[in-house]
């Protein structure tokens, strides 16, 4: 035990201000929701430096966000953001300062530094710990920004009594593959929640270097809302345009195409076709549209010079030709029955836009980080190619089978005869002007019947005359 007289001078110190041992000054915005998962961001201002002391973490019971942010301002579009997700590693946290110049994914800015700074308990700075006997995960990190408030969107922030603030988590690692990543301009998903609060500034300021520093807990090992307060309820958020643009893509041409090319080909059903195809092109239409949209969200796809998006635009313009070709096909054939080179073009650019669209669709899910949709992509389009070779395969042999059934049988000419026999339907000899002439030697042979009404020979009964 320490001296009486020393413990009495700790104690002068620090009632002085003397003593560095005090924790800075900080205010602390806390949130946890009803399965216990816990948000937290606490903020020191150094005003001799304008540098930014920080702790930000998040605490899950379940499964962890892919990544935690925090934003200066009341709304996202212009606001200057702090966003933190796990090292490639596992271990670490990787710190990303960016700004959101409207509702998309905020894009990294690189002049402003944010250090990692190390407290007792942490040697890097950040890091994911899965508790020992806990099944919760927190993803937490400690830092510094040296000059983060001349991008801020009117000027440095000045030091309100209510500083408007948001804050915002990732979709949780159930939802997909985790983020992991050094990279401070990784791509992030849309978030699935997001809030708003206030944070005192005055109380969280610090007048030099001295007193500056990252935020402790101010509840002994834990954190309590201090200077801070939440602004309603966090808003869940989910964007379902990608997925509708997949699922709608992949019906497509996997269902709709091919169901249009077996009702020309096992039916002959032109019109129906035409029907069909037309039905899957406006749905391709609509889906592109959301899927242009949706590209516009994200800095990895807004410059549309990703192989998936190239050939999504390349199939639509695909499209469009096959169905011009087809309608210009269809008239000519109509006026001379005959096979056209635009008919050849279609009948074979077809199966090249079903392929081409089939293979766009896995990229495009691991473009969007949805990889794992692939699989039962696959098994259905297995499905779907067994029905569409079973189908196609049944109506070759059930046409056979109908033509065997009216094939000609007799004359060289192609038509029955009647068949003149002693039993069945014809029990009779034929009549006299289908009986052959049987001339005798050194006589004439008559004229053939039907010649002339004035040969003698009765004309035949009008069902037996030729057809004009």
């Amino acid at each position: 035990m320490l001296p009486f007289t020393f413990r009495t001078l700790l104690l002068a110190l620090s009632l002085l201000g003397l003593s560095t041992a005090a924790d800075p000054p900080a205010g602390v915005f806390t949130y946890t929701d009803t399965e216990d998962d816990v948000f937290v961001f606490a903020l020191n201002v150094d005003q001799s430096s304008n540098d930014y002391w920080l702790h930000l973490s998040a605490t899950s019971r379940s499964a962890l966000p892919q990544w935690v942010a925090v934003g200066f301002g009341d709304k996202m579009a212009g606001s200057f953001m702090l966003i933190a997700y796990t090292s490639s590693n596992g271990t670490g946290v990787t710190l990303s300062p960016r700004r959101a110049t409207e509702h998309s994914e905020p894009s990294y800015v690189k002049d402003i530094k944010c250090d990692l700074v190390a407290d007792n308990n942490d040697l890097k700075g950040g890091n994911v710990v899965t508790k020992n006997g806990s099944a919760s995960t927190t993803i937490s990190v400690n830092a510094v920004c040296h000059n983060l408030t001349q991008y801020a969107s009117n000027g440095p922030f000045p030091l309100l009594q209510n500083q408007p603030m948001i804050y915002a988590v990732g979709p949780s690692s159930y939802h997909g593959p985790g983020l992991r990543s050094n990279d401070p301009a990784a791509g992030l998903a849309r978030h699935t929640a997001y809030g708003h609060f206030s944070i005192d500034m005055t109380k969280a300021v610090s007048k030099d270097s001295t007193t500056a520093g990252v935020p402790l807990p101010n509840d002994g090992d834990s954190w309590s809302l201090a200077g801070a307060s939440a602004n309603g309820q966090p808003i869940a958020d989910h964007d379902p345009a990608p997925r509708i643009h997949g699922f709608i893509m992949s019906l497509c041409f996997v269902i709709i195409f091919p169901v249009g090319a077996l009702v020309l080909r096992a039916l002959q059903r032109v019109i129906l076709h035409a029907i069909v195809q037309a039905i899957g092109l406006f749905l391709v239409c609509c889906a592109t549209a959301g899927g242009i949209v949706v590209s516009m969200q994200y800095n990895r796809s807004k410059n549309f010079a990703s192989a998936h998006q190239i050939i999504g635009i390349l199939l639509l313009l695909a499209l469009f030709a096959q169905l011009g070709l087809g309608i210009v096909h269809h008239r000519l054939y109509k006026k001379t029955q005959q096979p056209t080179k635009m008919g050849k073009i279609h009948l074979y650019m077809g199966p090249a836009i079903l392929i081409l669209g089939i293979i766009n669709a896995p990229i495009g899910f691991v473009f969007a980080g949805e990889g794992r949709l692939s699989l039962p992509f696959v098994l259905v389009l297995l499905l779907m190619a067994i029905v569409y070779i079973s189908v196609r395969f049944g109506a070759k042999l059930c046409g056979r089978g109908r033509k065997r059934q009216v094939a000609p049988v007799g004359g060289a000419e192609g038509y029955q005869q009647p068949n003149f026999g002693s039993s069945g339907p014809y029990m009779q000899a034929p009549p006299a002007y289908m009986r052959a002439p049987s001339p005798s030697i050194g006589e004439d042979v008559p004229l053939r019947p039907y010649q002339s009404q004035h040969s003698g020979i009765e004309a035949p009964p009008a069902y037996a005359r030729p057809m004009v």
